[in-house]
């Protein structure tokens, strides 16, 4: 990935210090979505501490964040009556299916926080897919240690965000929904197998 380093936010510590890294975050600026704003400045390092998810950062030369990604394994669960007979096929190469329901139980990755900083207007900025791409490179190299083979994310129901993630070069198909009552918000759960 030319220009930028992926770094774990836990390398990035390291090498900056946690009080300085504190600061780098709450910097981060995410006005599309305030969600990763409050995540990078509430939970990122503490998150990553714990091992509850990972944040990776991309980072210019001059340690500058252009944008970030978290990812960690969860179990999910997916209803095959709903998808396609090829993406079901895939799916259980990686799932337990119950057979009287049609329920898929699989272990899978999830980019759980996904967003571009968008403090530096002055020069030019990481893309989305650049950031997939980054995102993707991590998955990867995880899979090969361990397995697994789907990957899933959820967003809000935006047409935009939506086209971005299902367009030719992501290939995120649509498998659910869920409404948060805490967030008052209607979330389109996607997933891929890679």
């Amino acid at each position: 990935m030319s220009n930028y380093a992926v770094m774990n936010i836990l390398d990035f510590m390291d090498v900056i210090g946690e009080d300085n890294l504190k600061v780098v975050l709450s910097e981060f600026s995410c006005p599309k979505n305030l969600e990763i704003e409050e995540f990078m400045r509430k939970n990122a390092i503490e998150f990553a501490k714990r091992k509850t998810s990972i944040t990776y950062l991309l980072v210019d030369d001059e340690c500058r964040i252009h944008g970030i990604f978290a990812v960690t394994h969860k179990a999910l669960q997916v209803m095959g009556q709903e998808l396609s007979g090829t993406v079901r096929k895939k799916l259980q190469r990686y799932a337990q299916a119950d057979e009287e329901t049609g329920e898929l139980t699989l272990s899978a990755f999830l980019i759980g926080q996904f967003g571009k900083n968008y403090q530096y207007t002055d020069i030019a900025t990481i893309t989305g897919v650049q950031l997939m791409d980054a995102a993707f490179e991590v998955l990867e190299n995880v899979q090969h240690q361990i397995g697994g083979g789907v990957v899933y994310l959820e967003c809000e129901e935006k047409p935009q965000l939506l086209k971005f993630y299902q367009n030719d070069i992501n290939r995120f198909r649509i498998f659910g929904e869920r409404y948060s009552e805490k967030d008052q918000t209607k979330y389109i759960q996607l997933l891929k197998t890679f």
